[in-house]
């Protein structure tokens, strides 16, 4: 495990100014094992748990900016305090996870390291945290905001519009049903459901 002052400096790319002490503290205190990756499209953070003479272990996708790797973090470092104090007793992300994260966060919300639209989307995520906060709409696209490259979401392409997914599949959008939109792949005619805040690539003439 590195010094906190060199662990401060591998951080300091990741994260906002700010958060860095409160982290490297984190992964000091906890003897968490950090991994930052490539992007992964499946999910922004992981858990493990101590098994087989392996410690604590997290891993953040190294593409987020600074704040969604920040919330991202801390999501995790949620799951590693709940797990110390309940084990396996208790379901992933139930109350007692929600209660942790919300603790955790509050480190970071209550010295204003946030932007006031980052600050303000948390407030109001954290009323009934989700497993992951891209289940929030509204907090994604704060979020997103401040990634380098700008984002294209689903939602704001134009009704039937086309668009192209990650793989190269090219889809029709269609209407929305409850939390989700209804998309009809081109090539296969087959339907599938995609969150509003998906980021796609428009496609264009």
């Amino acid at each position: 495990m590195p010094d906190k002052q060199v662990l401060a400096k591998q951080l300091t790319p990741f994260l906002p100014e700010e958060a860095v002490d409160i982290a490297a503290s984190w992964i000091i205190d906890y003897k968490i094992t950090v991994t930052i990756t490539r992007k992964r499209n499946s999910i922004l953070g992981d858990y493990r748990w101590p098994n087989k003479g392996k410690g604590h272990r997290i891993s953040v996708n190294g593409d987020l900016n600074r704040y969604a790797f920040l919330v991202t973090l801390v999501h995790e470092v949620a799951h590693l305090t709940t797990w110390e104090k309940y084990g396996n007793a208790v379901s992933s992300h139930g109350m007692e996870w929600k209660k942790e994260f919300k603790k955790l966060m509050d480190q970071f919300t209550g010295r204003r390291i946030f932007p006031e639209d980052v600050r303000t989307a948390l407030k109001n995520y954290f009323v009934n945290p989700a497993a992951t906060h891209c289940a929030d709409p509204v907090l994604v696209k704060v979020l997103n905001q401040y990634n380098r490259q700008p984002v294209f979401h689903l939602e704001d392409l134009e009704p039937h519009g086309l668009f192209i997914w990650k793989d190269g599949r090219v889809f029709k959008k269609g209407e929305k049903l409850r939390k989700r939109y209804k998309c009809i792949e081109l090539r296969t005619n087959r339907m599938y459901l995609f969150s509003p805040v998906a980021e796609v690539k428009k496609m264009e003439g």
